[in-house]
């Protein structure tokens, strides 16, 4: 954005000196109306400063409201990083003892089936 308002800034500057130099040449008087067609260079860049002065302080006000987002981000980050370091302990605990669980050995179910009664 910065860029372009200091082209059109030198663009505009150009166009003045570029008249000023015609009139200058035919050392004819400036009619009134004309000296208003080109407003002074000083005027003109002046404003122009003053805009882009705004748009970059707008710009650093954008950047500074970014870095505010981005640091209560990475807090909320770090709190969460916190709470799921214990629970991946956890849940790897409870994924070894799972595992344990299922290959253990099974023992033999006795005659009478699951409670070692016969059902006769």
């Amino acid at each position: 954005m910065v860029p372009g308002m200091v082209d059109a800034l030198m663009a505009q500057l150009r166009v003045i000196t570029a008249g000023l130099e015609t009139v200058a040449r035919s050392g004819a008087h400036v009619p009134s109306s004309v000296s208003r067609a080109f407003p002074l260079p000083g005027a003109l860049s002046a404003t122009q400063l003053t805009a882009i002065a705004a748009s970059v302080a707008a710009q650093r006000r954008s950047i500074g409201a970014l870095q505010a987002q981005l640091s209560a981000f990475d807090e909320q980050l770090a709190v969460l990083e916190q709470i799921l370091g214990p629970l991946a302990e956890w849940s790897s605990t409870w994924a070894g003892l799972e595992q344990r669980l299922l290959n253990m050995p099974r023992l033999p179910e006795s005659p009478g089936g699951p409670g070692g009664h016969d059902n006769e």
